[in-house]
């Protein structure tokens, strides 16, 4: 593996993701998920729309969008949330779920975001050094279907890559400090190459990007749909066909 300049383990990288990553409430996080299954299918999501699956009064989602606006999320012209780690905009990290085109900010989103929704995803990106075309299929168990199978994630970690403290306000979004710096290369000579002008970025192989992305993302969510009595009523009371039942 490779790391940064400061000689960080994998265990050290995970931990300052782990120590930085700001932990949600049962309901934070349902909300969350919620928002991401909505963005699955591939059109804007509204306020009310929002409201309607979680039970919850739609000016407290109003305020809630309006906090993620300010965290780097995007919005429609009509205040319609387009964007949140999945987004409707078109990036380099391509993002295929049920036949549905969506995009990803990062390469470490992609690794993450099949798990919060409970879908498998296709995805492909491209080196930004060589312009090769980097392949995968993504799901909560992990990763398969790597094309090539030498490729490589670019990660920045938290409180030692240069203005990145964590996914915290002002630092979400595809241009951010965070997510303008994590990008999938096609070999450890292209990321090596990208990397002599960002030196403490860390380079982790895809199958060590993907246990980061479950240590900092997946089981916290799982522990909270396995113990939150919100996550226990949402399967009870939610449609069998929608996919925010599977929260």
């Amino acid at each position: 593996m490779n790391t940064t300049r400061h000689g960080l383990t994998f265990d050290e990288i995970k931990l300052a993701w782990q120590q930085r990553h700001p932990r949600l409430s049962d309901e934070q996080y349902r909300l969350a998920d919620t928002l991401l299954c909505l963005l699955s299918e591939g059109a804007p999501v509204s306020a009310e729309r929002c409201a309607e699956e979680v039970k919850l009064p739609v000016e407290q989602i109003r305020e809630s969008f309006t906090q993620a606006q300010v965290s780097g999320a995007e919005f429609d012209d009509g205040d319609n949330l387009i964007g949140n780690a999945l987004t409707l905009k078109p990036t380099r990290h391509h993002f295929n779920v049920d036949g549905k085109q969506l995009y990803a900010w990062c390469s470490l989103d992609t690794l993450f975001l099949p798990g919060l929704i409970g879908k498998t995803a296709t995805v492909e990106s491209t080196d930004p050094i060589t312009g090769e075309t980097i392949s995968l299929s993504i799901s909560a168990e992990g990763v398969s279907n790597l094309t090539p199978a030498t490729a490589v994630s670019s990660i920045v970690v938290p409180g030692m890559t240069a203005q990145c403290e964590s996914c915290v306000p002002n630092q979400t979004g595809p241009e951010s400090a965070v997510c303008s710096q994590m990008f999938y290369f096609a070999s450890h000579k292209s990321a090596e190459q990208w990397s002599k002008d960002h030196p403490d970025v860390a380079v982790l192989t895809v199958y060590e990007a993907f246990e980061l992305a479950k240590a900092v993302w997946l089981e916290p969510r799982k522990h909270a749909r396995e113990n939150s009595s919100l996550y226990i009523h949402a399967q009870q009371s939610n449609r069998a066909e929608n996919c925010c039942s599977a929260l």
